[in-house]
């Protein structure tokens, strides 16, 4: 997005496809904008989300030597490009991977749910450490009251003292 912007501000020809799209109000350029615009066929457009997927394809080989992971998962907004940005990534994956030909390639695919992977993932977190917090607050208050119950049986049973 940010290089769209760039290219739109220099008022470069690459850029005018785009820059009709927002009837010049270069802040108005979104990551969708760009994605919906290379659907269409806009050569910076689709020459951007390749570039950007060729740097992902990097880095997710850089993460593959580290973790060796069997798949990668991309989601979030830039998941709605599909195959505009994982198709590069996945070419330039398989060129930078380390020890190709040696090891399993790990698979990288389209999250489900796309780009509300990400809010989803959060809120399934979110239940799942309320879950542990009530947990431990459930079994702090049992260990309290078993004190509590201990502690009056003592009393009880040393009589008046």
């Amino acid at each position: 997005m940010r290089e769209a912007r760039e290219l739109a501000a220099a008022d470069s020809p690459v850029a005018y496809g785009i820059i009709e799209h927002v009837k010049g109000q270069i802040s108005d350029i979104t990551g969708p904008m760009i994605t919906e615009l290379a659907r269409e066929g806009d050569a910076m457009c689709i020459e951007l989300l390749q570039d950007i997927g060729q740097w992902l394809g990097v880095g997710i080989a850089n993460l593959a030597a580290a973790l060796d992971p069997s798949c990668f998962v991309i989601g979030g907004g830039v998941s709605a490009a599909d195959d505009l940005l994982i198709g590069p990534a996945r070419d330039a994956f398989k060129r930078q991977l380390t020890g190709r030909g040696y090891r399993p390639e790990a698979r990288i695919a389209r999250a489900q749910l796309g780009p509300e992977a990400g809010m989803v993932g959060a809120a399934d977190l979110a239940r799942l450490v309320a879950r542990r917090f009530r947990r431990a607050n459930r079994r702090r208050v049992e260990r309290y009251e078993r004190y509590a119950r201990f502690a009056e049986s003592r009393r009880t049973s040393q009589g008046p003292a």
